[in-house]
């Protein structure tokens, strides 16, 4: 009888699967959604068509094994991800971000539109300290304490302030030239992508499952 495990990747090398997958594909594909969004389209839906385009061709080169190595690696991957404590993490965390990331960028416009009152009245209180150098110089006097009360007391916000933490949002984006909305943009479009390739992966797992 064969030895099973000396066909088993070790811990090391499946560390180091993840990462150059992880690598290659953030290689990828981020810069693709940076120059798009940058110079072609701000609507995520380009972004989001062009890129998808890219992933489909990516992965049917890896279904027909053009891409080597890293093909395999990839291949490996997505099947690791769709079994036990893997696929509940790795979907759980796509919906958080999900839920993250659209959320503030929904956050983000509301502030510039329905409560541009709240964040006209916001930045007549902030006038003098909206320079974000200030601002950073400011936050290195913050302890860790400091922080952790601030992060708790923006989560409850959320809830119980949600116009006057858009309008802050709103500022904020404004203060960075628009660059927090920028990224957050790309990240959720990245997070639909890569939500996109594991579910195409579990409908065809379960297809070679049911032909065998």
């Amino acid at each position: 009888m064969l030895d099973q495990t000396k066909n088993k990747p070790s811990r090391k090398q499946e560390i180091v699967e993840t990462f150059v997958v992880f690598a290659v594909m953030t290689g990828l594909l981020l810069p693709v959604r940076l120059i798009f969004y940058t110079y072609v389209s701000t609507h995520w839906f380009g972004s989001f068509g062009l890129v998808s385009a890219i992933s489909v061709l990516m992965v049917v080169l890896v279904k027909k094994k053009k891409l080597g190595r890293f093909g395999q690696m990839f291949e490996n991957q997505m099947r690791k991800v769709q079994r036990g404590k893997r696929k509940i993490l790795a979907y759980g965390q796509a919906a958080l971000f999900l839920l993250l990331l659209g959320g503030t960028i929904v956050a983000i416009e509301l502030g510039n539109s329905t409560y541009l009152d709240i964040k006209t009245q916001l930045l007549e209180r902030l006038e003098g300290i909206d320079d974000p150098q200030k601002m950073l110089a400011e936050s290195k006097k913050m302890t860790p304490q400091d922080w952790i009360t601030g992060f708790a007391g923006f989560v409850l916000a959320i809830f119980f302030a949600f116009p006057q933490i858009s309008a802050l949002l709103a500022i904020l984006n404004e203060m960075y030239a628009g660059w927090l909305l920028h990224f957050y943009t790309v990240a959720l479009v990245e997070t639909l992508e890569m939500t996109g390739i594991l579910i195409f992966y579990r409908i065809t797992l379960s297809r070679e499952q049911n032909n065998t």
